[in-house]
């Protein structure tokens, strides 16, 4: 009959009583082997153009959506002092908007709405705010996540 007892190495060395270190060692070699300052420097050289012009389509985005969640609040009578709040449920509604596929929007435009009024904001607001921050960002050719060229480097 055999025995269930493991084997013990007659000879341990200190990597293998301590395998979770070993894994960590063996993580930080792959990443100093992948990263080199020339690496990055090329990588980012490659992408800067892309890089810049997503971030100035980001900007131009998010400046239009604050604008329009504004306008709505400002027409709600809300002081500039909540106004930030409802800011924040906005850019969660782009983000939605932008990241989530279709399906499963309504379901996730759920969840921060009621995660927003449980906070204390007007629903009622909240929903004006969504419709107003969704037909701002479906009449617009702001980009969805995946409709962005991609290249990889």
């Amino acid at each position: 009959m055999k025995s269930n007892k493991r084997r013990e190495n007659p000879n341990p060395t200190p990597e293998s009583l301590d395998p979770v270190g070993e894994s960590i060692k063996r993580r930080v070699a792959r990443w100093e082997a992948k990263y080199t300052p020339e690496r990055v420097a090329a990588i980012l050289g490659a992408k800067g153009e892309q890089m810049r012009e997503r971030f100035r389509v980001q900007t131009e985005m998010l400046g239009r959506v604050e604008h329009r969640i504004s306008e709505v609040t400002d027409a709600a009578g809300i002081p500039v002092m909540m106004r930030i709040w409802y800011k924040s449920f906005g850019r969660e509604v782009c983000r939605i908007w932008r990241t989530i596929p279709s399906s499963c929007q309504e379901l996730e435009y759920d969840v921060i709405r009621y995660k927003w009024t449980a906070r204390g904001l007007e629903p009622t607001l909240l929903a004006s705010v969504k419709a107003a921050v969704i037909e701002l960002l479906d009449s617009s050719d702001f980009p969805r996540k995946g409709d962005e060229p991609r290249s990889d480097v």
